[in-house]
Parts: C-alpha cells; structure tokens; sequence
C-alpha cells in the first residue's frame, strides 16, 4: 500500500529483528491500559489535552478552551497540560468548577523505568530504532510498537536514553539522520525528542469518555497514546497548522547550526538539524491524524494543509471559532473626540511580526500624521524579541505614537476606543481578537494568513455580501500603512465596512453555535462506545442519561444518546 503513511520497509525490516522481551513474553501482547484510578479521578465527559496554554499561559487557543468549557457547563471536563520544566506553571485563567482536575504533563523529563540487564541488549536496541522511526517523517506503526514495547519491558530513561546499548544506538541514528551534522547538537536534540516521547506513552489518562487535543503536536501525540491505549474516541482541533508554525519558529531558531550559512556545498545538500526537527513535528501529526476519530479545523485553507501531511479527508470537519456576539455589539466606539486610533492585540513574539506593525505605523503617521497605535499583549514570552520592538519604536522616534500596554485587564475599554484593528502576523488560524473586534463593528487590515481573508472578504455563499477591511501581504509595512490610512481617513469607508463585519459574525461566529456543534459531535462520539452487557452500572447510567436529557439528547436505553430531528 502506498501513500504518506506508507513505512512497509521500514516496517518489515523492524518486524524481521522482532524481539521477545520480559523473558520471551510475546513482544505482541496486550497489557492493562494506563489509566488512572476512577476513585482518584471522577469520570469526566471530555479531556482537553493542550501544549504550552491553558491554564498557564494566555493567549487565543487557552482563550477558546476556556470559553468553550466555561459554555458547555453542563459537561465535566479535564484538562491535560503539556509543558517543559523552564515552564512557569502559575495559572493565568480562574478555572471553571466543571474543570475536574488538571494533569500536568513535563516531556523534557520522563521516568527512569526499571535498571536494565545484559539480557535487554536487543529490546533496547529496538527500542531506540523505534523512536527513531517515530521522529523520521513516516512513522508507520513505531509509535504504537513503542507504547508496546514499554509496557511490556518497563524501560524509560535509564535504559532506552542512559545506557551502553543506547549510546550504541544512538550513534547509529546520527549516522543515518544527520552524517554531516555536529554529533553535539544532534545529541541534545536526540535526548530532548526521545524523552519527549518516553514522557508521553508514560502520560497517567483521566478516564473520559472522549479526548480531545486543540492541536498535534505533543498534545496530538497525547491524544493518540490515549486513543490507543484506552479504545475512547479522539478529536484533533487544529487552529493554526502545527507544521506550519513550528516550520516558520525553526527557519529563525538561533540555537540550530546552519550548514549554509558557512559557504556552498559541493554535491548532495546535507541533512539539516532542522530538518530532522521538522521531520519529528511532521511525524507527530501524521500519528495524531491516523488514530484520530474526527480532526477538526476553524476554516477550508486549513484542511489542504491537513490533507498535505496525510489527514485522511473523510475524518475532516469544519467548526468555526465562537464568541459573545451580543457582549461585544453593545459596545460602540463613542463619539468623543479623540486621535485616529490603531489597535493591534497579540502577544509581542515573532509570528505576530510586530516590527512590521511598528514600521507600518511609522509610515502611517505621515499620511495620518496625529495617529495613535497601540499595542496590547504579553510580552514575557520572548523578552528579547519585545524589548527589540521598544528599541525600534524609540530608533523611529515613536515613542508619543506608539503605546505599549501590556497584558490588560478588560480589552473592551480600548476596543470601544479604536477605529481599526491590525495584524501583521506571518500565521494565524481564526484569531479570537480579530472576531471579537469585528463584533464591534472595528474594521481591519490584517496579512493574508489563516482565515483572516475569509472573515474580512467573506466566501463564497457567503450571505453577507461586501468587505470588512483590507488585507494586505505579511512583511510588507507600506502596503499596511496605506491600507490602514485608506480606512482612517474616509469615514463613511470606515462605518460601512464596520457594520459589514459586525454582521458577518452574527451570522456564523455565534458562541452559541459553536458551542452546540461540539456538543453534538462530542455526544455522536460517545453514543458509539462499546460497553459489554453488564459493565456500566446503574449509576453511573443514570448521570450519563441525565447529562445527554440536558443538552438535548434522548436515551435508546443502552447507553446510546439519539438525537430526534
């Protein structure tokens, strides 16, 4: 069989050095899934599985998390954080009551697994083979052999990182992954992948009835353990596509050595060290997708992207990004006099591209010469990066045009006081900030990235006819400031195009909208689990009946909610 999850080779040539292992157990063999105990964790309706937000770090997707369970409050929810030890792990959001617990989840630490003996020899080897396949861009089946393979034998760190015959190993996937590259820095890149995957197929599983990752990824890869492991269903969301994004984060790392930059190369190009990287990212979706139920996306562009890294198309739904429609329409933006305004909202990191902004307004001021801009977000997740913009607002003298506000209790007050909202991101998915400004009836000029164009432009079928702002290409300041002047400076441009995007969200970014449809598909998921005769007690009965009643289901009487049309 061909295709992009196709490793029959690979798969073949492992099977062939298939060992037995825990003193000739079949390898094969299913264990008990991991998962912990119901006295320790209450039963909950869906585990949200997220990396690097919710609850810890704000930001649009720990936004749309914590609206969508705050909105389905009639459903128990717990919430699997993904981390790394630097990771400050003070929570940024209060949360909700119908959040049962929150399990944290470190991959840059994993266990040390039992001590291994001179009998293991071959299972760690095969183990380390199978982590290389995992990362390798094709990873076939690896990623469930090695979930087996580590329950079987026990290994974590001190065998499968730690040992002789893992250096070994290792050793060998340096020759076959990066040959020309410097065996440091593939090293510290192996043992960050390897304990990466060592701390997920070790992750303790809440015992929902559904999972549910807001991304691939790690949280993707989490969400697949879990699917494997357990047999529940499992939803992927995408927001913005996690190759791309780690793609664009990797093409400026500083940290990775860039053969190029040195001269030129005679011959074959080299393997890169951010290949490889781009390689795991590639893998992990790929595995999040195969063992997926039904993978999610905000927007149509962003399914080209899924299907391109192997998401099969019949798994493939659409639901859109929610909001408070009705809390934001009241607002208004006041008649009082006051400078034309430019808001820009997004934390101060470099796929927001903020000196793109700060050079747009720049050259905004001449054409609107009292303009004020200013920008909202944190700006503690790239310190360096922030404190580059401030430096470029005092080298363009702007320190009178442009504010920089930080984190902010109540966005609204400074919404109610724009006359545009700008974006220069080089991605995006369906940024909350740009829906909830659009609610206003806040015009925008945003990059061509994401759904930005679709929400501004509209598509087709689509009923509300007209443009809500302009969108203009990343990476280029004049075409942002004069967009933004072409808005500031024609009233009845600006009011009409307000009121086109106000509408647009009405239409089809209701909260209330969204909120059913993931209600429904988490209940169309959880109708179709298979429970022996006897295995759910009537308690537990009763509460599933009594929830599904609630949110608009009837019960056929065998643990199936039915929908009447």
């Amino acid at each position: 069989m061909s295709g992009l999850l196709d490793t029959s080779r690979a798969d073949a040539e492992l099977s062939e050095t298939r060992p037995t292992c825990l003193g000739g157990a079949d390898y094969g063999a299913r264990s008990t899934p991991k998962v912990e105990s119901p006295s320790m964790v209450p039963e909950t309706d869906v585990c949200l599985i997220v990396e690097g937000g919710y609850p810890y770090v704000q930001g649009g997707v720990a936004s749309w998390m914590d609206a969508l369970i705050r909105a389905s409050a009639s459903l128990k929810f717990h919430v699997i954080a993904i981390s790394v030890s630097s990771q400050p792990r003070l929570k940024k959001f209060v949360v909700p009551d119908n959040v049962i617990a929150v399990t944290d989840v470190i991959i840059d630490l994993c266990a040390a697994g039992r001590t291994p003996t001179a009998r293991d020899a071959q299972c760690i080897s095969r183990g380390v083979r199978l982590m290389q396949t995992v990362i390798s861009g094709n990873p076939g089946t690896s990623f469930q052999e090695l979930i087996e393979l580590v329950r079987q034998t026990g290994f974590g760190q001190a065998a499968l990182l730690d040992s002789r015959v893992a250096w070994t190993a290792m050793e060998r996937a340096y020759s076959e992954l990066l040959p020309d590259g410097p065996l440091l820095d593939f090293f510290w890149s192996w043992r960050f992948l390897a304990r990466s995957l060592l701390a997920v197929v070790n992750t303790p599983l809440p015992n929902p009835r559904v999972f549910h990752a807001v991304s691939t990824g790690y949280a993707g890869l989490v969400g697949a353990y879990a699917k494997y492991v357990t047999k529940r269903p499992y939803i992927v969301t995408e927001h913005g596509i996690y190759t791309n994004e780690r793609r664009i984060e990797l093409s400026v790392a500083d940290w990775i050595f860039d053969p190029d930059a040195s001269g030129f190369t005679v011959g074959d190009t080299p393997a890169k060290l951010r290949d490889r990287w781009l390689a795991a990212f590639r893998s992990f979706s790929r595995i999040s997708y195969a063992l997926s139920d039904v993978i999610t996306t905000q927007y149509r562009a962003n399914q080209e992207y899924q299907r391109s890294d192997g998401a099969p198309a019949h798994k493939l739904r659409i639901i859109p990004n929610g909001i408070d429609v009705d809390r934001y329409a009241g607002l208004g933006h006041g008649t009082a006099p006051r400078p034309p305004t430019v808001l820009m909202i997004g934390r101060i990191v470099p796929i927001k591209d903020t000196h793109t902004f700060i050079a747009a307004v720049s050259l905004l001021a001449e054409l609107v010469p009292n303009v004020v801009a200013i920008i909202i977000g944190p700006e503690d997740e790239d310190p360096a990066y922030a404190a580059g913009c401030r430096g470029l607002v005092a080298q363009l003298g702007l320190e009178s045009t442009i504010q920089f506000l930080g984190r902010v209790p109540d966005v609204t007050e400074y919404l109610g006081r724009a006359d545009v909202i700008a974006m220069t991101s080089i991605s995006e998915a369906q940024p909350i900030a740009l829906l909830e400004a659009a609610a206003t009836g806040l015009p925008a000029v945003t990059t061509d990235v994401g759904s930005c164009r679709e929400i501004i432009e509209g598509f087709e079928d689509d009923p509300v006819i007209g443009h809500g702002g302009i969108v203009v290409h990343a990476c280029d300041p004049k075409a942002t400031a004069q967009a933004l002047a072409t808005i500031l400076l024609d009233d009845e441009k600006r009011t009409e195009m307000g009121r086109i995007m106000q509408q647009r969200i009405r239409n089809l970014y209701h909260k209330d909208r969204v909120r059913r449809l993931y209600e429904n598909l988490y209940a169309e998921l959880a109708r179709e689990l298979p429970v022996e005769s006897g295995q759910a007690d009537a308690e537990e009965v009763r509460s599933w009946k009594a929830r599904s009643n609630r949110a608009g289901w009837l019960w056929s009487g065998k643990r199936k909610p039915i929908r009447y049309a």
